[in-house]
């Protein structure tokens, strides 16, 4: 810990040099000024545990520079003693404590007496060093309550925003499989193929705890989490879905937030766009150029979006936070017909 600070101020030399002598040890930090002028320059630039100030000085004197100390917002707090010389009459004494000392100590000094007091103002300034302590401690541990707290919010949006949105997939899947099934056997097979891809795309979205517990990254590739994605709305006997193109690494953080992105973009297109429609078409296209992934979606047949539809909900907010974790950008393009996607993300972004 650092030494606590104590002021001396008078201007003979022989004094300060004396008072250093009797207060000197290694936890204080002796502040030396020969005149009031010198003692406020100190005093800006620190915070001292106590001032010794002499009262009989040329230019400021003692009272004065205590009552310019205790006009300062600063200094106010900062405890007087007076050191002097003179007679300890009582007009003199009611002056310095209305100036702001907290006591009087007349030369000769008594080095005992004059110890014991800086023991007393030492403790006081650690103890008030102690109290800082634990109040930034305190409200640093009160930020992060609030952080979580902030985060545990989030985290239950996205997680009802997903469990609506699985209800909304399952639902629309029930519908997929029903109109080319013919029994309920071939409801049941085609139903439950879908609920295994959706299985697996889930698998993908989230790393796997259980298996990277040595800290090792969960790999994939841009068009392998896109078909798995993307799969459960799709029909081997009747695909509508196209995927062309490149593909590139994706890995660690960038593979969840990607996953984020996809599962946003399908599920939309799920509930409003072309893959709502029995007639609708989903073409996405990968490639690379100059360090960018660029990635086309391309929705049509599907439902009228002509103006775009108003859905600035959660779903928004998760977009929004995917495209930040990747450093990415994305504009759409809505025609009466569908719409087309343009999303760009930096090729390093995806390997973090």
């Amino acid at each position: 810990m650092e030494p606590v600070p104590f002021l001396l101020v008078d201007d003979l030399e022989e004094n300060l040099l004396s008072l250093e002598a009797l207060l000197r040890r290694e936890d204080i930090l002796l502040l030396k000024a020969r005149s009031g002028d010198e003692a406020l320059e100190l005093l800006l630039e620190h915070d001292v545990a106590l001032a010794l100030v002499d009262v009989q000085m040329p230019g400021l004197n003692g009272f004065e520079l205590a009552e310019l100390m205790r006009g300062n917002e600063r200094t106010r707090r900062i405890p007087i003693i007076f050191v002097t010389a003179g007679t300890g009459d009582n007009q003199r004494r009611f002056r310095g404590y209305e100036a702001g000392a907290v006591d009087f100590i007349q030369k000769p000094i008594e080095p005992d007496i004059l110890r014991s007091k800086v023991d007393v103002f030492f403790e006081l300034y650690r103890q008030r060093q102690h109290l800082a302590a634990q109040r930034d401690e305190l409200a640093m541990q009160a930020d992060a309550l609030k952080e979580a707290a902030r985060h545990k919010d989030i985290l239950l949006q996205e997680i009802n925003h997903r469990i609506k949105n699985l209800f909304t997939l399952a639902a629309g899947l029930i519908s997929l499989s029903a109109r080319p099934a013919k029994s309920v056997a071939e409801l049941e097979t085609d139903l439950r193929s879908r609920m295994h891809a959706l299985a697996r795309a889930h698998e993908l979205t989230l790393p796997d705890f259980s298996r990277n517990s040595d800290g090792a990254q969960t790999a994939t590739t841009v068009t392998a989490l896109l078909k798995a994605i993307v799969a459960p709305h799709d029909h081997d006997a009747d695909s509508r879905i196209m995927i062309t193109g490149t593909d590139a690494p994706l890995t660690g953080q960038a593979l969840t937030s990607f996953a984020l992105l996809l599962h946003e973009l399908t599920t939309n297109a799920a509930k409003y766009g072309a893959l709502s429609s029995p007639a609708g078409k989903l073409t996405v296209d990968v490639s690379a150029a100059d360090e960018q992934l660029h990635l086309t979606w391309d929705e049509r047949g599907g439902s009228v979006l002509s103006p775009a539809p108003d859905r600035a909900g959660f779903g928004t907010t998760l977009e929004t936070a995917a495209l930040r974790g990747l450093g990415g950008t994305i504009t759409r393009d809505w025609r009466a017909d569908g719409l087309t996607l343009s999303l760009s993300v930096p090729l390093a972004s995806l390997v973090v």
